[in-house]
């Protein structure tokens, strides 16, 4: 049931998203004044420069209750999931997962704009995902966190979105209308349909260690308000690898910490 119902909902916003499409003169669309979105006839080679057709990117996690203990999740056989100590062995313990970029797109309703489809891998036991999607093009990058298990609390935050140019000090905003099929007694629950405003601003451009060497980034800073409270997401942008690293603030105040491991792509493969 919970499952037809977050499908009914993401039915619901995309077309609400393809409704407010606007076509303009880059041969993009913009959505509500804010997003810009793929089209069709635009060519490929122009859009997926980073997030290549059958890339995976593999991401490890850190997971930090509000007191600041440290938690994996394990996925029970009935699909439903609970917290675990780190230092507890368990089968079906998540302690990554993979974002794999498809060669299927989600098509919505004229004019014919397009998400580039994307799948995370999480429940390697049983990898039957959801598809969902990304935006990727000269104007900016947006893309869908993964959203199943703990990683659901990710819905409340800001999504990964950069938007050129980048530079230091650079800022930009959107909203989204989230439903509460999307809560969790375990972080915060709510009735109807709440509208998030998110602000995003580039502070800093910064070389960071990481499995794929050192790699200069720019720090996107970015927060979520709505009346449930304030969530915020410190990025890490990286022009070849695209999002390398995700620090989460979430509702309950627990910490979310998303690092890239390592990059495949079908004839090569990089580390």
């Amino acid at each position: 049931m919970r499952k037809l119902t977050l499908c009914v909902i993401v039915l619901f916003l995309s077309l609400y998203i393809s409704a407010q499409v606007k076509v303009t003169d880059t041969n993009l669309v913009l959505f509500d004044g804010y997003l810009y979105g793929n089209i069709i006839e635009k060519p490929e080679l122009e859009c997926n420069n980073i997030y290549k057709r059958e890339g995976v990117f593999t991401f490890s996690y850190r997971f930090f209750d509000k007191n600041g203990k440290e938690l994996f999740f394990y996925i029970n056989k009935d699909g439903s999931w609970d917290f675990i100590d780190v230092n507890r062995a368990k089968d079906n313990v998540v302690k990554d997962f993979q974002f794999k970029i498809l060669d299927d797109n989600m098509n919505y309703s004229e004019p014919k704009y397009y998400q580039t489809g994307i799948s995370y891998i999480i429940n390697k036991k049983n990898l039957n995902y959801d598809m969902t999607g990304l935006i990727e093009n000269e104007k900016n990058i947006w893309l869908h966190p993964p959203r199943e298990f703990l990683f659901q609390i990710l819905e409340l935050n800001p999504y990964p979105y950069i938007k050129y140019p980048l530079e230091i000090g650079h800022r930009w905003s959107w909203k989204l209308r989230i439903g509460s099929a999307w809560g969790d007694k375990r972080w915060k629950q709510w009735k109807g349909i709440v509208e998030f405003n998110y602000k995003y601003s580039i502070v800093d451009k910064k070389t960071i260690k990481t499995k794929l060497g050192d790699l200069t980034c720019f720090v996107i800073e970015s927060e979520a308000i709505s009346v449930l409270g304030k969530t915020k997401l410190t990025s890490y942008f990286n022009s070849k690898y695209g999002f390398v690293k995700l620090d989460y603030t979430n509702i309950d105040n627990s910490k979310l910490e998303i690092v890239l491991q390592g990059v495949t792509f079908p004839m090569f493969k990089v580390f």
